[in-house]
């Protein structure tokens, strides 16, 4: 057939793919128009959405008021829109604190009249996105799972309390999720300047993903993946460019309020639980635990050159560990784990042919059941540690020692009496 036959064949739609295309129109829409009610009804509903308040108010109050989107005006104001006061000890003060390059990123958001509609708006797109990094969570994960694992482990990671927490929050953790997992695959496709400029995109809350994009950054020089810098490099110069056009005197007030958020150090520190637990040499444990997670992380990181598997293990370590390190993280930055969590559920599952669906399952119920029923009904008395504490440690020790425990299965075949027996052979 030559082209311009092609072109005679097909330059009209057929009366079936016409009413198929006004169909997936109609469909497209009423679930976009579900969406926005439901989630407008939700952001009526939920208290909080601090952060996506600040990214809005410092926003608004650049574009439409001229005031210094980093200055204490801007926290004073999101504190009334979260607290209806002035925070007090123990609460967070909402500074912001990411670079006014990425922030001009966010200013659409301020464009929205209405707060409620603008979170509405704001919660539909960070579902959208957990959907995008559960369903390229199972691409990076590259496994035969039946279909029925896929359908409960999304439903789970969709409904996880850490899900939850992020989405009341108002938190970027979910934007910054799909780009982790955008990082990974295109790492693996090939597509290194892609690769750089997500790098570009997701740096920000270095407290929870510093060691991920440090890992991605070493384990790139060493495969001499040149392009991923050069990608980074560019998306910079002109993010860069714009933000100094724009704002020339942006990076003092910039770094005064970075200081000022790290010196407050709102969230949970695995130092200050220590401290808790064991007032006299807590704070010593803690300092002994970071440096031993600084020396594992170092060495899985090299033991992960030029094998992409295993580097992809030890990208799922840096998550899980991270929150162990003694940096102050919220409760709703912890949703990042759902990718390791998914990795030790399906590679559990795959390792014992047996019974490993009913390993899935338990584990898929401790993952994701047991931190709704802490939340729901605390813990014990006498346990040592309040509810929101046992939360915040639950999934980074679990996820670390569950990585551990499928870390042979994953990077190496089968070799001992006992692997095969847990096949069935």
């Amino acid at each position: 057939m030559s082209f311009q036959e092609f072109q005679r064949g097909h330059n009209r739609l057929t009366p079936r793919e016409i009413g198929f295309l006004v169909l997936a129109g109609i469909v497209t829409v009423l679930m976009l128009y579900v969406l926005a009610v439901g989630n407008y009804y939700l952001a009526n509903l939920l208290p909080d959405g601090g952060e996506f308040y600040l990214l809005r108010t410092g926003g608004r109050s650049f574009l439409f008021n001229q005031i210094e989107p980093y200055s204490g005006s801007v926290s004073a104001r999101v504190q009334q829109q979260v607290y209806g006061r002035s925070a007090v000890q123990g609460e967070d003060l909402y500074t912001l604190d990411m670079p006014f390059h990425l922030l001009i990123l966010f200013f659409p958001l301020a464009l929205f009249p209405d707060a409620l509609m603008a979170r509405a708006f704001w919660m539909a797109l960070s579902e959208i996105a957990w959907a995008g990094f559960i369903y390229f969570s199972f691409r990076l994960i590259d496994r035969q799972v039946p279909i029925i694992f896929y359908i409960l482990i999304a439903i789970a990671g969709f409904v996880s309390f850490y899900a939850y927490q992020s989405l009341v929050a108002g938190s970027l953790a979910m934007l910054l999720g799909l780009a982790y997992v955008g990082i990974l695959l295109s790492l693996r496709a090939g597509f290194d300047e892609l690769t750089g400029a997500l790098l570009v995109l997701s740096a920000f809350q270095w407290e929870m993903g510093g060691v991920f994009i440090l890992f991605v950054a070493l384990w790139t020089f060493w495969e001499r993946r040149w392009r991923v810098y050069g990608g980074a490099a560019m998306l910079v110069f002109i993010l860069l460019a714009v933000s100094f056009f724009w704002y020339p005197g942006w990076v003092l007030p910039f770094f005064r309020a970075s200081w000022a958020s790290f010196r407050f150090g709102f969230g949970y520190s695995i130092h200050n639980i220590f401290g808790h637990l064991w007032p006299q040499y807590g704070s010593t444990l803690g300092w002994i635990l970071t440096a031993i997670l600084i020396f594992t992380l170092g060495y899985e990181l090299r033991a992960a050159r030029g094998n992409f598997i295993q580097f992809f293990w030890a990208i799922c370590l840096s998550l899980a560990a991270a929150p162990l390190l003694g940096f102050h993280l919220e409760m709703e930055q912890l949703v990042l784990l759902t990718l390791p969590v998914m990795l030790i559920i399906i590679i559990s599952r795959e390792r014992w042919q047996r019974f490993g669906s009913g390993i899935a399952i338990f584990l898929l119920l401790f993952f994701f059941g047991l931190s709704w029923l802490i939340f729901t009904q605390g813990v014990p008395q006498g346990f040592g540690l309040q509810a929101d504490e046992t939360l915040f440690l639950f999934w980074p020790v679990s996820v670390v020692v569950g990585l551990y425990w499928i870390r042979w299965w994953m990077i190496h075949p089968p070799r001992t009496w006992l692997d095969k027996f847990s096949q069935g052979t």
